[in-house]
């Protein structure tokens, strides 16, 4: 009986062994490593979709089936320990096709920060404002057949001296891991409002 025992966990260090080194690539990344997103190197999503459409705050852009608008980026009124903001996103999304879909701020959205690099999902921006803000919708939303969704979403935890950036959108429609087109929208400082004008 004692070399059932035995054998058995042999097999299974000898199985976590094998997957921890054929899953590794000798990076790290911190949406997969905590899902908490944080400002990451540059490049990480860049070069993934082929197709960037670009649109002004309040203007329409189109892909994939998609109609997107970012209405304003929304400035939480909180900071983190270190100082940094919370920053979210109200948006309207409409839906050309005839299937319902769920998007996720970590999976469809990011923000490109002007020296290259990426700010992505902040659990703790979630948390923040589902006590704090109205209108926001937590993760994952839904975006009906034949219609629109327009809320709050996200958000992202960004140094005070983050003026200037780039939100990027992903019209995955009802495939979260088909990304062929990018909506970029540029932000500056005056395209930020705080959070009591918007509660």
């Amino acid at each position: 009986m004692r070399r059932y025992k035995i054998t058995a966990l042999l097999l299974c260090a000898a199985m976590a062994v094998t997957a921890a080194v054929g899953c590794s690539d000798g990076k790290t990344d911190s949406r997969s490593a905590s899902r908490v997103g944080t400002t990451v190197e540059a490049g990480k999503n860049e070069g993934v979709a082929d197709n960037e459409v670009s649109a002004a705050v309040s203007e329409k852009a189109n892909a994939n089936e998609t109609g997107f608008t970012l209405n304003k980026v929304i400035d939480g009124g909180t900071r983190t320990d270190k100082g940094e903001r919370y920053l979210y996103l109200d948006i309207t999304i409409d839906n050309a096709t005839d299937k319902a879909y769920e998007l996720n701020t970590l999976n469809n959205f990011y923000l490109l920060l002007s020296d290259g690099s990426e700010a992505h999902y902040d659990v703790r921006t979630q948390l923040y404002a589902s006590k704090n803000m109205s209108r926001y919708s937590p993760n994952p939303f839904s975006v009906p057949a034949k219609g629109q969704f327009s809320g709050v979403v996200g958000g992202f935890a960004v140094s005070e001296d983050v003026k200037d950036f780039t939100v990027c959108f992903f019209p995955t429609l009802d495939n979260e891991q088909k990304k062929p087109d990018v909506v970029k929208v540029a932000v500056t400082e005056k395209d930020i409002i705080t959070i009591s004008d918007n509660k």
